[in-house]
């Protein structure tokens, strides 16, 4: 037998699970293989039946090295293979070199049988009863390693499976821990956002089951709620991670399915959303539930997909461009908690961009000013910062950055087209056109201004007060609470709506408003206003 060298810096799996096929293949061994996958512990399984007397296949032992940590199942029949033993004979071996956990799991087995060799595991009754390989020194070795595995704190199965099970998922979670939950390379400032959400995951009893995260695009909602939802999973007995819901071409009776799916681990027959509905709340009921709905703008998307009650020991987190959503849950739950997306600060800004351009936090040097100024241009926005950092990333001359920076501050609106895509779709979902009249009234001529001011100025044309409310809701307008009662927005949605005039026409006469100096000049002296 092959020795293993040492710990790997980087590994392939989280978990090695060992186990005796003809035992618990297809029963206990299957369900807790798929409960660590939906937990994302990335887990090795051979799914090839073994023979008696056959050798450890090369694989198998790559695997076990390339493992963080094993999950040993010991089962009635695991001592009578001399492979079972040999791959934990390797497993131990591994732990001795470092850094490799080992958890032995009791199955219908007394741990005290496994370590004095008593009935299935008495090694010494097999002696040249099994073939070749049950030599003295192989038994030997498989004896030292049973008392030594025996040892180790491990977990007897008992009870139900399907409750114990999840135990066994939450240890292996906590103990490979780091590398499971570690911030993806490039988030910044995303474990401090997440600690009130976390919080609330935590408290068994909140003031209600559903949390919605709003703010502007490109604020960085779905990519918290995908980081909550990754570092939190493995602490409920299932999850589902709903992406793109009003967009699906399956529609909702295809979310139903999936989060079915998803909970129960089954394919489940539904025959419409009402059926759905039922189906789903049977199914909460029978677990406790992390669910993240990402992108939800219409107020009937989640009644409908949950239907009229849903389970308090389940929590729903909803990602949103709208902010008061409040009224949406009254079906459903005892109303939403609201966490409104906090922009990046300068610093973190900073550190974005600045990966993005170069792959490091820090500014290339000589460019530290150039790089702070556009920073300071995307306004805290993590999408902007990671677009624009991106599209300098080969740019190595300093003044095609002075040039892209001069470009931004034109007053033009030379907005980059995938940020002014995502930033466009809160323009284009306004429920009425006298809302996207006023929104661009205001981004081309008013801030700054009064919002009493505008209200009545634009009261008899774009109906502005209701108007406004739906533009506070929606994160197009700062609440003029916040901003001193002066009407304000974020720099990169002015240029987006700039944007949008600007494609009017080319000619500057055709657009619906002028707001640059030279081009009122050029206007009001040549008469060729429209």
């Amino acid at each position: 037998m092959a020795s293993t060298s040492s710990a790997p810096t980087h590994y392939k799996y989280d978990v090695f699970l060992s186990f005796r096929g003809e035992d618990t293949r297809h029963s206990f061994t299957d369900h807790l293989y798929e409960a660590l996958c939906k937990a994302g512990v990335t887990t090795f399984r051979d799914d090839v039946e073994i023979h008696e007397g056959q050798e450890l296949k090369p694989e198998i032992e790559r695997s076990i090295t390339e493992s963080k940590s094993s999950v040993i199942v010991f089962s009635e029949n695991f001592a009578n293979s001399s492979w079972c033993l040999d791959e934990l004979w390797l497993i131990l071996q591994q732990k001795r070199n470092g850094g490799h956990l080992v958890l032995p799991v009791f199955y219908k087995v007394d741990p005290s049988d496994v370590r004095n060799q008593r009935g299935s595991y008495s090694i010494q009754a097999k002696a040249g009863v099994e073939g070749t390989k049950w030599t003295h020194d192989n038994m030997r070795r498989w004896k030292a390693a049973l008392r030594e595995v025996a040892n180790l704190k491990g977990m007897v199965v008992s009870g139900y499976e399907t409750t114990f099970i999840p135990n066994i998922v939450k240890k292996i979670s906590s103990e490979v821990g780091s590398e499971l939950h570690n911030t993806p390379t490039g988030l910044m400032g995303i474990e401090t956002r997440a600690e009130p959400i976390n919080s609330w995951l935590n408290n068994e009893k909140p003031d209600s089951p559903v949390l919605a995260i709003c703010g502007m695009g490109g604020s960085g909602k779905t990519t918290l709620a995908e980081y909550i939802y990754n570092t939190n999973k493995q602490n409920f007995e299932s999850s589902s991670l709903l992406k793109n819901v009003e967009k699906r071409h399956d529609g909702l009776l295809g979310v139903q399915k999936q989060l079915l799916r998803d909970i129960s681990g089954n394919s489940i027959v539904i025959s419409d959303e009402y059926d759905g509905a039922l189906k789903l709340k049977k199914a909460i009921q029978m677990y406790t539930v992390l669910i993240v709905v990402d992108d939800i703008n219409e107020k009937d998307t989640l009644s409908t997909l949950f239907g009229p009650v849903f389970p308090t020991q389940s929590k729903i987190i909803v990602t949103t461009r709208l902010l008061k959503i409040n009224t949406w849950f009254g079906s459903i739950s005892r109303g939403c908690r609201i966490h409104k997306t906090e922009l990046l600060n300068d610093h973190e800004s900073l550190a974005l961009l600045s990966y993005h351009a170069v792959g490091s936090q820090i500014p290339m040097e000589g460019f530290e000013e150039l790089t702070v100024q556009l920073a300071q241009y995307c306004g805290g926005n993590p999408l902007a910062l990671k677009v624009l950092g991106s599209s300098l990333s080969e740019e190595t001359r300093i003044e095609t950055w002075r040039s892209r920076m001069n470009s931004l501050h034109s007053l033009k609106g030379d907005l980059d087209h995938k940020i002014q895509c995502v930033l466009q779709k809160s323009f284009e979902s306004l429920p009425h056109e006298s809302d996207k009249e006023l929104f661009l009234h205001i981004a081309c001529l008013f801030l700054g201004e009064s919002s009493e001011t505008v209200k009545k100025t634009l009261e008899d044309d774009y109906h502005a007060e209701s108007g406004m409310v739906t533009l506070i809701n929606r994160c197009l307008v700062t609440d003029p609470i916040d901003s001193g009662y002066i009407l304000a927005m974020h720099n990169l949605l002015q240029d987006m709506a700039r944007s949008i005039v600007r494609k009017e026409s080319k000619d500057p006469a055709e657009h619906s408003r002028v707001w640059r100096h030279d081009e009122c000049k050029s206007l009001l002296r040549d008469g060729d206003v429209r």
